[in-house]
């Protein structure tokens, strides 16, 4: 009886079935225990936030400093009978060269910072805000009264406070990881890259294999090329509007320069940043003509960096559509934040080009695969005798 039954049906299209409907009972399976075990899968996210994050800091870093440790790797090995064996002093000299000229940085911004305050004229900046104060007293009014309508207090200002220096700690303390990620990555990269070779040769098949290393390929050309030539444009950028700034006598130059400098390695960012404390610093020191001389002066800057310095040191790193790259940067603020901003360019970069890639296998497998034979049109059913007899 049940062969009978059984052999009513298709066996291919049988197997079909029960292929479809194991798939969906173990959808189903799986779905649900995902949202029995919710705590579970939110406390794995947080594990893994927490430590993709600071390997993704690392690994820029990494890219970053590459070509300087392999430089003074080389000269220490030079004469050396034992090729390779100075790897340690040339992460060494390089980790040294790199906080001297953070530090530099940081000395020359805190000090502009500091003589700047000394010399601002607190009382006339107390009667420009009293000014302001008294001109825009309603506007002021209906401000607060809404603010305090959507429940904003002091007690919430304490709130948003406290959870801007819990970010704060959560950076800084993943630039702490991200650099120790960095010196392993620079010391003994070649061999973490070994062993995971070993692994995915001994886990894939060999196409697979060919996949994965292309994939591989493909990523390192375009982190390495963008990050590397991202960060040399906005220390170019950073240091002629420092000058730039410096000389047209702007109050914070060379702050502003630097502010400017950091905020160009995210796409559209550092201008914004530039024009912003430029008219902050104007109005705080009331010098409206260094403040229109410092917008002119950015602008000729970035006009520079747009036309000149950016397609020479990124024309061969990256190549999508503005569009393209402000919908990544998007994209990646709202998943990483700054530092989702950071890699989202190149992240977007290696996606378009592995879209491309596969077009392209797939165009040519239409190619080689054999056409069609036409559909047959189905014959037109032989006249009845009997029927036609009736009908005649």
């Amino acid at each position: 009886m049940n062969n009978k039954f059984l052999k009513k049906f298709d066996p291919k299209y049988l197997k079909i079935s029960l292929y479809a409907l194991g798939t969906f009972f173990t959808a189903v399976i799986i779905i649900g225990l995902a949202y029995l075990s919710g705590g579970f899968w939110i406390k794995m996210g947080a594990i893994l936030s927490a430590v993709i994050k600071p390997l993704v800091i690392g690994l820029v870093i990494t890219y970053l400093l590459l070509p300087l440790t392999n430089f003074f790797q080389r000269k220490l090995s030079r004469g050396d009978e034992l090729k390779g064996t100075h790897r340690a002093g040339a992460v060494a000299l390089t980790m040294i060269i790199v906080a001297a000229a953070v530090g530099a940085i940081g000395v020359v911004f805190f000090v502009t910072l500091y003589k700047q305050i000394n010399g601002l004229d607190i009382k006339a900046l107390q009667e420009m805000l009293d000014q302001i104060k008294s001109q825009y007293s309603s506007l002021i009014g209906n401000i607060m009264d809404y603010l305090q309508g959507q429940g904003f207090s002091s007690e919430r200002l304490g709130d948003w406070l406290q959870a801007f220096a819990g970010q704060a700690v959560g950076v800084a303390k993943n630039l702490l990881f991200g650099v120790i990620f960095a010196i392993y990555f620079l010391y003994d990269g070649k061999r973490i890259g070994a062993y995971w070779r070993r692994v995915t040769d001994s886990l894939l098949n060999p196409k697979m294999i060919g996949v994965s290393k292309a994939f591989m390929k493909d990523a390192d050309q375009a982190f390495s090329g963008y990050i590397r030539g991202q960060f040399a444009d906005a220390l170019c950028v950073g240091v002629l509007a420092s000058i730039t700034l410096t000389v047209a006598r702007v109050p914070y130059g060379p702050v502003i320069g630097i502010m400017t400098g950091i905020g160009n390695m995210i796409p559209y960012f550092g201008p914004i940043i530039g024009y912003v404390m430029i008219i902050l610093s104007g109005l705080v020191s009331q010098d409206i003509k260094a403040l229109v001389i410092g917008l002119i002066a950015l602008a000729i800057v970035q006009f520079i960096d747009a036309n000149v310095i950016n397609p020479r040191l990124l024309s061969n790193a990256i190549q999508i559509h503005p569009l393209y790259v402000i919908v990544c940067v998007i994209a990646g603020g709202a998943m990483g934040g700054i530092i989702g901003m950071l890699v989202a360019v190149p992240a977007g970069a290696l996606i378009k080009k592995e879209f491309e890639r596969f077009l392209a296998y797939r165009n040519e497998k239409k190619k080689t695969d054999p056409p069609r034979p036409p559909a047959a049109e189905p014959a037109e059913p032989a006249e009845d005798p009997v029927t036609s007899a009736r009908f005649h």
